[in-house]
């Protein structure tokens, strides 16, 4: 599930609906009050949610993008590889490239 941020340019081309993973969950709320979270993740069968994927914008302008996703066989999902490459030209303050068919 995504949060409120769903317009932010590291999701463009991410699917919104199901976009599910392989590995655990892990805990990481509460966040800093200084990021700001992309995307929830809730384990089948629960309703608790936790961040998966944020951003934090430097004072001075850096840019940081984590997410506790990574389990392997999630490296092989387009969804996925989307979010990191989207991910990786936003931090780097660089226009994200339209997805490729």
């Amino acid at each position: 599930a995504l949060a409120d941020l769903a317009g932010h340019p590291i999701l463009q081309g991410v699917p919104t609906q199901d976009f599910r993973v392989f590995g655990s969950l892990y805990k990481n709320d509460p966040l800093a009050s200084t990021a700001a979270p992309l995307m929830v993740g809730h384990i089948q069968g629960s309703d608790a949610l936790e961040p998966v994927a944020w951003t934090h914008q430097r004072p001075g302008g850096g840019r940081v993008f984590y997410t506790s996703l990574g389990h392997p066989k999630t490296f092989e999902l387009p969804a996925f590889q989307r979010l990191l490459h989207n991910a990786t030209y936003w931090a780097a303050s660089l226009p994200i490239p339209a997805p490729r068919d």
